[in-house]
């Protein structure tokens, strides 16, 4: 790792970017003189003590030449609690409704009634999990607009006539409709009650819920999170407490790039950490980039600098620690993802072979043959998973009649058995 370089390839002609890692054979770590205050602190987080708040912020500071020791940092941190093993999961991506009554500045999944369909039906989310299972496909992967019963009234009465009165009622009744066909529900469903998330316990192996940001200031006028009732920070906490309490395995994580300051950031991961020090159930970090797009609110925001991702996500694992399993996604940052494997992901989220991310629509998954050859290049292997990690496979952490089930599913390791990537798939 042993400088920052612009060049037009990485990973050996694989993944275009505009900075890479020069990695000379047997280069170890940067090379230059660590700075002694940055060596001291960098040394207290690699020998598993607790990264302090102003460190962190501290270490958001640093400049370009000196970052190379924080990823180096964090890489070694990976290492001593990953290995040498990245992770991966094999999705169909639900937009179950894409009907929402927040009014988030950078997205492009809602859309009003009239524009499209109120909800998927039964019968395609069935269709598309035994289209799924058929393909190899272990995570159903649910992701819907919040609440959007409380909005609309075309919406509140076409959900009626299926027999429902929420979408979370919906949503329940579809992961276990998944789950028949033996591939498992992963719902992102927005705020939640306790007696909600005790039902989709039933179904889900894991759930999910990303804080964004703790930051009440972005739902100020002007900001990301203006018009966002489901956007509040302490509810989000409030409903991953829930979850905490039913030790339900937890994906969580930020989203830069929003206007959000770095100490926000910081803010943040920490709100995070203290939560999982609490209950211990967070499964996965996502450190997710802002990605502009023509028409949203945000679409003149410029990304996150690709430096400033890089620190944020090093960060995070000096924060988290070596246990931690945290996540870049690929799809959003496909010329450059492979080089956060030396800021300390062990993680590349969920690809799909039928779905898009229609989240992110203009961004594809990338091609799982080259993803895996890239990272084999990196010196590392690539491992599916399913929506919930091997570490929670457990009686703890899942009901016992789903525990059969996903215990059918993994090998001794708790990952999905190994096979063939077939070409053309991806």
């Amino acid at each position: 790792m042993a400088s920052l370089d612009k060049k037009s390839d990485c990973c050996s002609g694989i993944a275009p970017a505009e900075y890479v890692f020069a990695m000379p054979a047997g280069v170890s770590g940067p090379a230059g003189v660590e700075p002694p205050a940055l060596g001291e602190m960098l040394s207290r987080a690699a020998n598993g003590e607790s990264l302090g708040r102003e460190d962190a912020i501290s270490l958001s500071k640093l400049g370009r030449e000196e970052v190379p020791f924080l990823l180096r940092s964090a890489s070694r941190i990976r290492d001593k609690g990953k290995g040498k093993t990245l992770t991966f999961s094999r999705n169909v991506f639900v937009p179950l409704t894409q009907i929402c009554r927040n009014r988030c500045g950078y997205c492009t999944f809602k859309y009003e009634p009239g524009e499209g369909p109120l909800f998927l039906t039964p019968e395609e989310v069935v269709e598309m999990a035994k289209k799924g299972a058929q393909l190899g496909c272990t995570e159903l992967l649910f992701v819907t607009g919040d609440k959007p019963e409380l909005l609309y009234p075309v919406y509140r009465e076409a959900l009626g006539k299926l027999g429902y009165k929420s979408t979370a009622e919906y949503l329940i009744a579809m992961g276990e409709a998944g789950l028949r066909e033996r591939i498992f529900p992963h719902t992102n469903l927005g705020l939640a009650t306790k007696d909600e998330l005790t039902a989709f316990r039933e179904s889900n192996p894991s759930m999910g819920l990303m804080l964004e940001n703790i930051s009440p200031r972005l739902l100020k006028k002007g900001e990301a999170h203006h018009g966002c009732p489901d956007k509040v920070p302490r509810h989000r906490m409030k409903t991953m407490e829930w979850a905490g309490e039913l030790q339900i395995p937890w994906t969580s994580g930020i989203l830069v790039g929003i206007g959000e300051t770095w100490e926000e950031r910081i803010d943040s991961l920490y709100a995070l950490k203290e939560l999982n020090d609490a209950f211990g159930h967070i499964q996965e970090i996502i450190i997710q980039n802002f990605s502009p797009k023509q028409g949203i609110t945000m679409e003149k925001y410029p990304p996150p600098d690709f430096i400033d991702m890089l620190k944020i996500v090093a960060i995070s694992r000096l924060i988290f620690g070596e246990g931690m399993n945290i996540q870049i996604p690929p799809n959003l940052n496909p010329d450059t993802y492979p080089l956060f494997v030396h800021a300390g992901v062990n993680d590349l989220g969920g690809v799909s072979p039928i779905t898009i991310d229609y989240v992110n629509p203009e961004a594809p998954w990338p091609k799982l043959e080259r993803m895996r050859n890239i990272i084999e290049d990196l010196g590392f292997t690539l491992r599916e998973r399913l929506p919930v990690y091997p570490e929670f496979i457990g009686r703890k952490y899942i009901n016992d009649d789903l525990l059969r089930l996903v215990r059918d599913a993994v090998d001794e390791q708790g990952y999905v058995p190994s096979e063939e990537v077939h070409n053309g798939t991806y």
